[in-house]
């Protein structure tokens, strides 16, 4: 049970140096052509660096307009003048990475000591994330899969035929020279399978997080199969921010984003995020977004604003963030199924944001399976007897390396697979490019369904516009090539 020693992860926003107001005091949504004035000033910055380190906290990473700091509930109370409480996290997706957490109460006030309330903007408590992979409850694996006896697809073959990359690579073309960062729960790279494929692939660890070859949800080393399937010739860098030993201890997804920015990506693709609807039964959208996730929004607009391409899984049901923000590109699902008919993936997320006026989810669309299976459909490599492979409703062993899975969390990395293959082609694209780029080339669909938990129970039908439950469609790799 967590306690006075329980160490809290803490985003810090400042003043800007042009701007008396905070991030988190800002009325407005923050845009590209608004950052400049939050950018604090470099000597305050230091000063506060030192002020909390001799109160006590550490800083664990940092951005142009944030910072990411730990301490513990004892000292938060103390500096900040908030008293916490428990919160029980629940959640319909089942894959939390904690299950309580500390934070201040509903509409609660602060009182920082003196010199830190001069130049932090305020402190907020960063929540457990949300993986949007499926949702369910050491022998060496095999390079080969098992079999199983229903539909699916596997990597890299079936994944790349069906996104039309093959012809991509059949020209040499294979997302050389571009550095992509995924943040996850971690990337076990000793299984055979990227043992033998000969990928250029690091995985590194955001604050916290502990052993970088250690994969125990198998999240993270599923997912990158994926993208490494689509784009076999990047530089693949994984964000680890899980810790096996003290999972409090695992680090948030602005850290894992802070991480991945020191590394200098031209791709950050994610495959998590947090859910913003309301606990009722028709799960109600919010509208305005929570100042806990503030931090993050301003650096991923820093971060698309300086060229980096953002990608964001839309969501499995989910009202999700970041992925409904304009600035990423956000990925939904479609299925391919036996006969080669393409529908909307009922699984995946399909939204109009009521917090970014205009903004439909998702951008386009990767490879996902339906809801009545589970969205059980891409055989995907991962460790031995994590957690994702103990569940064997999918037809595969508890401890063999393989599962069975799919969620928008699988169709993020594919596209950011695809970005990197154009990227290789044209290094200048900017994000507003690929978007629409990827727009204008992607399979439309028009059977199906998106799901209906994120779009308060009704769900949006596909139609002949770009608007339907899968954006623009499914993407087609060698379609978006041949606009270059």
């Amino acid at each position: 049970m967590p306690d006075n020693n329980e160490l809290l992860k803490i985003a810090i926003s400042f003043r800007g140096a042009n701007n008396d107001l905070g991030l988190t005091k800002f009325p407005a949504r923050m845009r590209a052509d608004l950052i400049q004035e939050f950018k604090p000033n470099p000597q305050k910055v230091s000063q506060t660096i030192v002020a909390l380190q001799e109160k006590g906290f550490e800083i664990t990473g940092s951005g142009d307009l944030t910072m990411s700091v730990r301490g513990y509930k004892e000292n938060f109370e103390q500096h900040f003048g908030t008293q916490l409480e428990l919160r029980e996290y629940s959640s319909d997706a089942g894959l939390v990475t904690e299950d309580s957490f500390y934070y201040p109460p509903d509409e609660a006030n602060w009182n920082a000591d003196h010199f830190l309330k001069e130049f932090i903007d305020e402190p907020y408590i960063q929540w457990p994330h949300i993986l949007m992979g499926q949702r369910f409850p050491s022998v060496r694996p095999s390079l080969f899969p098992p079999r199983v006896d229903y539909h699916h697809l596997r990597v890299p073959g079936d994944v790349v035929l069906t996104l039309n990359a093959a012809k991509v690579h059949k020209e040499g073309i294979t997302g050389k020279g571009v550095r992509v960062a995924m943040i996850d729960t971690g990337f076990n790279f000793d299984h055979p399978y990227f043992q033998e494929g000969g990928f250029n692939a690091t995985s590194i660890l955001a604050p916290g997080a502990t052993d970088p070859e250690l994969d125990n949800n198998g999240h993270g080393t599923a997912e990158s199969a994926n993208l490494l399937a689509v784009a076999p010739g990047v530089s693949f860098i994984g964000v680890k921010l899980s810790n096996e030993t003290n999972p409090r201890a695992s680090a948030s997804i602005l850290e894992g984003f802070q991480e991945a920015l020191s590394h200098n990506p031209k791709i950050i693709t994610v495959s998590m995020g947090y859910d913003l609807a309301l606990k009722n039964a028709q799960r109600s959208h919010l509208t305005s977004l929570p100042n806990t996730y503030k931090a993050l929004e301003a650096e991923i607009v820093n971060a698309v604003s300086k060229g980096i391409i953002v990608i964001f899984a839309a969501g499995n049901g989910h009202v999700a963030f970041p992925g409904r923000m304009p600035e990423v590109l956000s990925i939904g699902g479609a299925y391919v199924q036996e006969n080669g008919t393409v529908r909307a993936s009922d699984y995946a997320s399909s939204f109009l944001s009521k917090i970014y006026p205009g903004r439909r989810v998702p951008d386009f669309s990767g490879l996902v399976g339906l809801a009545r299976n589970n969205a059980q459909y891409l055989m995907l490599p991962l460790q031995p007897g994590c957690k994702i492979d103990r569940n064997d409703s999918d037809g595969t062993g508890q401890d063999d390396g393989w599962a069975v899975i799919s969620g928008t969390s699988a169709a993020a990395p594919q596209i950011a697979g695809v970005c990197a293959l154009l990227l290789e082609k044209d290094p200048h694209l900017t994000s507003t490019d690929l978007r629409s780029i990827l727009r204008r080339t992607s399979l439309n669909v028009t059977l199906g369904e998106g799901s209906s938990a994120s779009n308060g129970g009704v769900a949006i039908p596909e139609t002949s516009t770009l608007n339907g439950p899968t954006g623009a469609g499914l993407v087609d790799a060698y379609a978006a090539l041949r606009q270059l």
